[in-house]
């Protein structure tokens, strides 16, 4: 067996190329660390500056909270670059006190506790495509997709004549979500809704 050993800056260097990456070379869809927290770069606009490097101004996603913060950086930055990606996945069943996921490409298995996921957990629907953060080969956050195809199972019948523009009454979905919608929608119907939102947007 061979052994090789490096000089210390020469291996710092070089792990600097893995583990870290410049800010001028950021674009949205990629993850950096910051203070310890995983963020998605979301929007990447580059800026020039007399006489200086140039600056990239970024707005980032926290991956757990998705809190939305903007961060500014001289192209030259280092930033560590962590092990995340964007996986895609759908809901499979519950198990006791968890929430099964399985990969749309790998057919890997994501487990989410129930109480991490609770308020959302009602538009976890068999069929339906989420996007899952996975941080060292652990999921960390479930986004819910944009619009949702769902069934309205209740709702009061629409008053003959009503037609007033904005009338709105509640709705209640196969999931068990209540929702404002316009006042033709009948029980029923299927429509399209912004789970993010509560949002009607609108027949299916």
């Amino acid at each position: 067996n061979y052994f090789i050993f490096l000089p210390f800056h020469t291996l710092k260097t070089l792990l600097l190329k893995i583990f870290c990456m410049r800010a001028g070379d950021l674009k949205a869809g990629m993850f950096v660390e910051l203070e310890g927290k995983i963020y998605e770069v979301i929007e990447v606009e580059r800026q020039k500056v007399a006489q200086r490097q140039p600056h990239v101004k970024t707005k980032l996603k926290e991956t757990v909270t998705g809190k939305v913060i903007e961060r500014t950086f001289v192209s030259s930055d280092e930033l560590k670059s962590p092990d995340a990606s964007l996986r895609y996945a759908k809901f499979l069943y519950s198990d006791g006190d968890e929430f099964v996921f399985i990969d749309s490409q790998t057919y890997e298995e994501y487990r989410f506790k129930r109480e991490a996921v609770e308020d959302i957990s009602p538009w976890f629907i068999e069929g339906i495509e989420f996007q899952i953060i996975v941080v060292n080969q652990a999921p960390v956050a479930i986004r819910l997709p944009k619009v949702v195809e769902i069934e309205v199972v209740d709702t009061p019948p629409g008053v003959k004549g009503d037609t007033e523009a904005g009338g709105v009454k509640p709705a209640t979905l196969s999931n068990g979500v209540v929702i404002y919608v316009p006042l033709h929608v009948k029980k029923g119907e299927k429509i399209k809704v912004n789970p993010e939102t509560n949002e009607y947007l609108g027949r299916a």
